[in-house]
């Protein structure tokens, strides 16, 4: 009776002998998946993923330089493919550009769900901001002063300034303005001089961001001195006095106002800074008549008596410095009143234009018109 409970034992072993090797497994796959929590793409482990930056640039120096610039493998697979190519860096890239999430885990921390060989050293950081240098400086630099009238297009460069101790081998920023007064012309966005390898422009209904990294090899970099990173060109849409400056662009990917950098000639890796900002401003000047000095459409004796109060009693109203150059010397004086008395009493010549209907300044000079009603 004894001998079928045997042979269904020995049928159980044979069946299920492979069952030992459930523990073994289970240790193999836990040991192959990072303990570390993480966040994917945040390459050079600060605790945020600025996609073009400073992970990019991370990445870039530990496949070409040999920078120990990445401190999670894990994090700087960016594809999750279980190796660090360059395919991370191009992947990282694009999906900046196009919005496209990364692969788990993303956006917050957490533990690889992929079973590969790779590794993170440290648990996920807690962003702490970029580290200030104001010897690095970003400014936006109108050309050709900076100003015109209604319709004009004026274009700006963006201009940055690096320490005669750094090369900066990538840069990130936003460029704001108001989209009442200006309007900017997104297909004038291009680079300077030196064509990075990679330029990304994104323009947002406020402004315009950029990313770029000069060599996706390290083999070029922007050096000490002043450099023109960017340009582009806005139409004015208003007259007065209309800032461009910049700021942390949100978009469709946030765009911070950052520059990774290393020491010249060093073979130091990357740090990333915060540089020191100018703002500057675009003028827009309203069509005008020459010599309606009080802007109320006509031309007769109350514009000089006006004028006069301008120059010497600080009586009158002149809003428009082009309309009160009467003579259109560049300059507002008593020269003025005297040209326009000399036209209304003694048949002096009349004012140049825009004269006796509106338009715009057709000489170049540093006066302006800031309002003038009557003119649309």
């Amino acid at each position: 009776m004894q001998r079928p409970m045997t042979i269904f034992s020995a049928r159980l072993v044979t069946r299920y002998a492979y069952l030992w090797l459930l523990p073994l497994l289970l240790v193999l796959l836990t040991s192959s998946v990072s303990a570390q929590t993480f966040i994917r793409g945040d390459a050079n482990g600060d605790g945020d993923v600025d996609f073009y930056l400073g992970d990019s640039v991370a990445l870039l120096e530990h496949l070409f330089s040999g920078c120990a610039s990445v401190v999670c493998d894990d994090a700087a697979d960016a594809n999750d493919d279980g190796s660090l190519s360059t395919a991370d860096v191009i992947f990282n890239l694009t999906s900046g550009m196009s919005s496209t999430a990364l692969p788990g885990p993303y956006p917050g921390c957490g533990p690889d769900p992929t079973v590969d060989s790779l590794v993170c050293a440290v648990s996920c950081p807690t962003f702490t901001g970029y580290t200030p240098n104001p010897a690095f400086l970003l400014e936006v630099a109108p050309v050709a002063g900076g100003s015109g009238t209604i319709g004009s297009i004026v274009t700006v460069e963006i201009k940055l300034t690096i320490p005669t101790t750094f090369d900066v081998t990538g840069l990130s920023f936003g460029v704001c303005h108001d989209p009442t007064k200006l309007q900017l012309l997104p297909a004038t966005i291009t680079s300077g001089a030196l064509v990075p390898d990679f330029f990304s422009a994104q323009n947002h209904p406020t402004g315009f961001n950029v990313n770029l990294i000069p060599s996706l090899t390290g083999s070029s970099t922007y050096s000490s001195g002043v450099n023109v990173v960017a340009e582009a060109q806005y139409q004015i849409l208003a007259s007065g006095t209309h800032t461009v400056g910049f700021c942390f662009m949100t978009g469709s990917m946030p765009v911070p106002v950052a520059l990774s950098a290393r020491s010249t000639g060093s073979g130091s890796c990357h740090v990333v800074f915060a540089p020191s900002t100018v703002a500057s401003t675009i003028v827009g000047f309203s069509d005008f008549i020459r010599g309606d000095t009080n802007a109320d459409g006509t031309c007769d004796l109350a514009d000089a008596v006006n004028l006069l109060g301008c120059i010497f009693l600080s009586s009158g109203t002149c809003n428009c410095d082009d309309a009160s150059d009467v003579n259109d010397d560049g300059t507002v004086n008593i020269g003025d009143v005297i040209y326009k008395l000399s036209f209304l009493f003694t048949g002096g010549s009349p004012p140049p234009s825009p004269y006796p209907g509106c338009g715009p300044d057709p000489t170049l000079d540093s006066l302006g018109c800031a309002s003038f009603p009557p003119c649309p």
